[in-house]
């Protein structure tokens, strides 16, 4: 598969130096990735990978059950095997001749990672604070990038079982097209971490541009609002004065009326005010409609009377 999360633990994946030799793209890459994953710190970046690296494991896991099941669904057993007891099933090589079955072997490590990012929930289940997608895919660059250090200083030794350290950087042609496509992968997970980075930042870009619209929109709206009530509050204030100019202007006529009868009538300035004030309050009822005057209590009338004989009005 070419992505191992274990070969983030071979060196310090955000400040160790990438070797230019024999290929100085490896170093290129690096930077683009360590660029990609800039805040994060190295224990970040390989808890990254490794929870990457287990999810594609259980990607390929669901892989196998899911095919094993339509296999049997189809009567395919042919290319099935199980244990004596039937309970472990496993595919059979030339099963591939006739299914599309993804599995490690034949599936590249970002193709799966893509497959995982699309139908599983990792970016949920993260242990990482506030982990990216494109973070992820970084992290997988930079363990090839490992793998690829760690190829130049060691080879496995069939006889040993084990990596041992190189006694010679004489690499072989086979050696070297290996390394070439460990980069070539790692090339290709840090252009599409930038590309899935470079989406991201747009995305937010665009939601607060579309956030601020609305906030400014908003605000254009309350400030109208708050123009049609000042507007609607002046307005009535100004009908208040309006209204309460006429009131006092009926009202006047009605005492001018009232008091001008008082004062021609000795009658009723002999008067108690009391008294006075009822028969100016008979006077105004039959005078108000001929006269257009508003009618007014006795008592307001008496309060017309007691201040003309004071002199007050």
């Amino acid at each position: 598969m070419g992505f191992y999360s274990s070969d983030l633990n071979d060196y310090d994946p955000m400040k160790d130096e990438v070797s230019w030799a024999p290929f100085q793209e490896a170093r290129e890459i690096a930077w683009r990735a360590r660029y990609v994953l800039r805040g994060r710190t190295s224990q970040d970046v390989r808890w990254l990978g490794t929870e990457l690296d287990s999810w594609i494991d259980a990607y390929f896991d669901d892989e196998k059950t899911n095919s094993i099941e339509m296999l049997k669904r189809e009567g395919r057993y042919d290319l099935l095997e199980s244990d004596d007891e039937g309970e472990r099933w496993s595919i059979k090589p030339e099963a591939s001749d006739d299914y599309d079955i993804r599995t490690s072997e034949n599936t590249r490590a970002i193709d799966a990672a893509k497959e995982v990012f699309e139908t599983m929930e990792i970016l949920r289940h993260s242990d990482v604070q506030d982990a990216k997608e494109y973070e992820y895919f970084a992290a997988m660059a930079l363990a090839m990038i490992g793998s690829y250090l760690r190829s130049l200083e060691y080879v496995f030794d069939i006889s040993q079982m084990k990596s041992v350290k190189r006694s010679t950087k004489a690499y072989q042609p086979h050696e070297v097209s290996r390394f070439a496509s460990l980069l070539i992968d790692a090339m290709e997970a840090v252009t599409y971490a930038e590309g899935l980075k470079k989406f991201s930042q747009l995305t937010e870009i665009t939601e607060a541009t579309l956030n601020r619209a609305e906030e400014l929109k908003a605000a254009a709206v309350t400030e109208e609002l708050e123009k049609i009530k000042k507007a609607d509050s002046e307005q009535r204030s100004q009908w208040g004065r309006i209204g309460k100019e006429k009131s006092l202007a009926s009202r006047n006529r009605s005492r001018d009326a009232v008091l001008e009868q008082y004062q021609q009538s000795a009658i009723l300035q002999g008067k108690s005010i009391a008294g006075a004030a009822t028969a100016l309050w008979q006077w105004l009822d039959q005078e108000a409609r001929t006269q257009e005057l508003e009618m007014f209590s006795v008592k307001t009338i008496e309060g017309w009377v007691s201040g003309r004989r004071k002199g007050e009005i």
